[in-house]
């Protein structure tokens, strides 16, 4: 990976699984499509995916969600202050009667007006844990939603990867097929050539043309490819253009080798959706202690200082209280609560189990797909040479008078199939590579391709 794209993807990792308020300012704040360059390159495109990418707004916007459910959690942990201020007019009539009286109650509309302001504290001292494990559930789903997001990097990353490598393999199928168009052109020509001259008979100069209108068949199914391949990376890029741009050709590059222990380590390791994982049998495991903890009592505190009256000057008063709330009975509320986190906890748990299965089926499956596209690569490449030489045995034996169309057409045939299978295979190589990072949870784009 170059050190342009290390930077880049670390910065875009900070932004997503940074410190305080990190997540919310890069959920806001989205930045306006570049241009893309005439040839693009990878580490452009890449740029680009993490610019634009709608998906990455959505983990951000998660993640700003956790990290407010935090700060809610804590809340319980500080001072609960609250202030009124109000008054109250009402009447003051007598509703006292007595029995056998026979003088009637009087009552009359006067009103009394009733000033009331006052602030009142409450602060919990002491719960057994119950707020602490609230906080450190969050905590924990926060540290997931952190991992989450840097899946949602990876994967964005690797869909640009192999986006990039498919519009490469049909940008070049239409160079081969171009190609494949100029040698029956060339083979047209020479059985026009020959017919006219009476050593060749007119089936050859029929064969040659019904070759060359398949290669330009086939030209436009490879362009028409191209351009889906080009839509597809604009999508994988969270982009919209219509404006023409190439990518660049691949190269081989150097051999990529790795154990089958060291990358199921790795993967173990560094797999976002692993560290995720962890993280939630945390906050299942500390849910069930918050859960618990409605077993036991809770020692608050409350205290309030007032200004009330009917008139001003107003008279203070003050009162301050504690108080230990002692559960005795919910209707086995709390038990069933507590049930639900256990059960919460062990569905997590197997969760993980099922993770860590297909995490080691992936590992395999991508190292074994790597290892088939680099013995087909390595056999295609002999393939085109062999290809090319048969070509050129066959045209001379043609030109020479000691071979026929069909020769020549078979000939050409092979080579492009050659052809084709090169660049496939080199494409396949190159996904294979790309899905043994994701695999092992590490973002390695190929340079150049």
């Amino acid at each position: 990976m170059g050190r342009k794209m290390v930077v880049l993807v670390a910065i875009t990792v900070g932004f997503l699984v940074g410190g305080h308020k990190g997540a919310a300012v890069f959920a806001d704040e989205l930045q306006a499509p570049q241009a893309i360059p005439e040839v693009l390159t990878l580490e452009k495109a890449m740029e680009l995916a993490l610019s634009n990418h709608p998906s990455l707004r959505v983990a951000s916007g998660t993640q700003a969600i956790n990290e407010a459910l935090v700060g809610q959690a804590q809340s319980g942990f500080y001072p609960q202050v609250q202030g009124t201020a109000g008054k109250t007019l009402r009447t003051t009539n007598s509703t006292t009667q007595f029995s056998g009286s026979s003088v009637p109650r009087s009552t009359s509309g006067k009103t009394t007006g009733f000033y009331q302001n006052s602030v009142t504290l409450n602060q919990l001292f002491y719960d057994f844990g119950t707020t602490r494990s609230q906080v450190d559930t969050a905590q924990f789903n926060l540290k997931a939603a952190n991992s989450d997001a840097e899946t949602t990097v990876q994967t964005v990353v690797v869909n640009v990867q192999q986006a990039y490598f498919n519009l490469q393999q049909t940008q070049r199928l239409v160079t081969v097929n171009e190609e494949a168009i100029n040698q029956f052109q060339k083979h047209l020509d020479l059985a026009k050539g020959r017919f006219k001259a009476g050593v060749a008979p007119k089936i050859d100069v029929t064969t040659a043309e019904v070759d060359l209108s398949n290669a330009q068949l086939n030209l436009i199914t490879a362009r028409n490819n191209a351009l889906v391949a080009r839509v597809t990376l604009n999508n994988a890029m969270g982009i919209q253009t219509a404006s023409p741009y190439r990518v660049q050709e691949p190269s081989r590059g150097e051999a990529y080798q790795v154990a089958l222990d060291e990358a199921v380590a790795r993967a173990m390791q560094l797999r976002p959706e692993m560290i995720s994982q962890r993280a939630q049998e945390r906050a299942a495991e500390a849910a069930i202690k918050a859960a618990q903890g409605n077993f036991f009592p809770t020692v608050t505190d409350t205290a309030n200082y007032s200004y009330n009256g009917v008139e001003f000057p107003l008279v203070y008063n003050w009162s301050a209280a504690a108080f230990v709330n002692i559960p005795i009975f919910s209707g086995f509320l709390t038990a069933q609560q507590v049930a639900q986190a256990r059960a919460s906890f062990l569905r997590t748990k197997a969760n993980g189990d099922v993770l860590r299965q297909n995490i080691l089926l992936e590992v395999n499956q991508a190292l074994l797909n790597l290892e088939a596209a680099r013995e087909r690569l390595r056999v295609t490449a002999v393939t085109v040479e062999q290809a090319k030489e048969r070509l050129a045995l066959v045209e001379g034996r043609y030109k020479a008078g000691l071979s026929n169309a069909v020769e020549v057409t078979d000939a050409e045939v092979a080579l492009v199939n050659a052809q084709v299978n090169d660049v496939v295979a080199m494409s396949s190589y190159q996904a294979a590579k790309s899905q043994l990072d994701r695999a092992m949870g590490i973002i390695t784009p190929v340079r150049g391709g």
